[in-house]
This record gives structure tokens, C-alpha cells and sequence, in this order.
């Protein structure tokens, strides 16, 4: 769960604190978490210098590619990270550029993305949302993105959106939330592709150095 104190990298790299990259402290943000498939396993293969060396490749491009995004990165917290933008379909063209193109070729990626209304506070995000989000992104056992119902509208609200990305309804009981969410798989053909291939590099890792 999300509601830990401290990071693993800080917040120097970025030039703006959250609440002046947002504008306000109370508002609705778009939330993406994201986590590494099989870390652990990963880790235990790499050892502590190589894939914390690996780790932070990762979290570079996370960094830049939100900033191209016009997005934050908030935290990281072990080998997940937590970023914020002000549209659904700047985290969803994030989320869909990240996971095709994660910075370490066997490495790939759950998503999670929600919006909703948010406070900042400490240059961090609180608020029910950013729990949902969280939860969102742990109904997922591989690689692949998750969006809520609210983000899939949002996108397809939107001026201009990506006809190649295919959505696939799901039906998810969320911990803690009553009821059952409607959320959506989003896939590419360039993020399946990358899904296939950062498998099978991830395979030849563990492999080699078990």
C-alpha cells in the first residue's frame, strides 16, 4: 500500500514542488502507479549493485517521460512509482510510452491510473483516490494497464485520443471499496509487443545469473 513515509530517490531533480507543479493544494489530479514485474526475483538474481544500478535507469526515464507529459513524478518507493497529471490522456499516453519502453529491456510494468479529487500536502498526494488508484494498479498479476471507468471516459472525452489503443472491459472487486469496478485493459500493439519481448529478456536475466 501507498501510505508509507519516506522515498527511495527525492524530489531535487524536479525544479518545482508539487503544489507549485499543480497550482493549488485541494484538486483533481489523474494518478498513475506503476510497479516491476517479478522484482524481487530480479533482485535476488542481480544482487543489491546491479539492479539497484538497473532500479535508477528505471526511474530516470519515469521522470523524464512524465516531464514530457506534463506530468510529476510524486515518489518512488522500492521499485514503484507514483506519478500525477492534470489530464486522463497525458497519464494514459504516459502509462502506454512507459510500458512499451521501461528504460531496461527486461523490465515491464503494471499500471494503475484513476482520477479524481486529491490534497497535496507536504509535497505529497492524500485523499480516497489515491488509495483507489493503488488498488486499481494491484488487480493486475502482469504486465499491462489498468484504467478506472472515470479515466477510460476522460480519454475518450477527449479532442484527440489514439484509435490504435484496444480497451477490454474487466469487472474488479477493489479492497476496502464496496462493490464491484467497472475498469478497462488498455493495450497497443507496440505495448503487447514489448510486454512479449521484456518476458523473454527477463527470463534470459534470471537465468543467467541464479
Amino acid at each position: 500500500m501507498w501510505v508509507k513515509k519516506g522515498r527511495m530517490a527525492s524530489q531535487k531533480e524536479n525544479h518545482k514542488t508539487l503544489e507549485e507543479w499543480a497550482g493549488s493544494k485541494h484538486l483533481i489530479l489523474t494518478l498513475v502507479f506503476t510497479d516491476i514485474v517479478g522484482s524481487t526475483e530480479i533482485g535476488n538474481s542481480l544482487g543489491d549493485t546491479n539492479w539497484i544500478k538497473d532500479l535508477f535507469v528505471h526511474f530516470k526515464r519515469a521522470r523524464s517521460l512524465a516531464a514530457s507529459y506534463n506530468g510529476y513524478v510524486v515518489k518512488v518507493i522500492g521499485d514503484e512509482v507514483m506519478a500525477a497529471f492534470r489530464t486522463s490522456t497525458d497519464a494514459v499516453r504516459f502509462a502506454l510510452a512507459f510500458a512499451t519502453e521501461t528504460g531496461i529491456d527486461y523490465v515491464g510494468i503494471r499500471v494503475g491510473i484513476h482520477s479524481g479529487e486529491v490534497q497535496i500536502r507536504d509535497n505529497d498526494i492524500y485523499g480516497l483516490n489515491v488509495n483507489f488508484a493503488a488498488r486499481v494498479q494491484a488487480k493486475l498479476d502482469s504486465e499491462g494497464i489498468l484504467l478506472s471507468n472515470a479515466v477510460k471516459e476522460d480519454y475518450e472525452n477527449a479532442s484527440e485520443w489514439s484509435a490504435d489503443i484496444i480497451f477490454s472491459r474487466v469487472r474488479k472487486k477493489l479492497k476496502s471499496f464496496r462493490g464491484t469496478q467497472l475498469l478497462w485493459r488498455a493495450v497497443t500493439s507496440a505495448s503487447n509487443n514489448a510486454a512479449i519481448a521484456q518476458r523473454r529478456k527477463r527470463k534470459n536475466v534470471v537465468v543467467n545469473y541464479w
